[in-house]
């Protein structure tokens, strides 16, 4: 038996652009003794350029 699954979330700006992402990816096989990985990656591309 195996199985796979993806978990994406994004964190979107009004005008669409991508600022943030998390991702993560499981895996699960085996029969008699199931094995499990699993892989989270985050990217965050935002910076703040305010006239301060």
């Amino acid at each position: 038996m195996e199985r796979y699954e993806v978990l994406a979330k994004r964190i979107v700006l009004q005008d669409g652009k991508i600022i943030a992402e998390a991702k993560s990816v499981a895996k699960a096989s085996g029969d008699a003794e199931i094995k499990i990985s699993q892989s989270v990656s985050v990217n965050i591309s935002y910076v703040n350029k305010s006239n301060s």
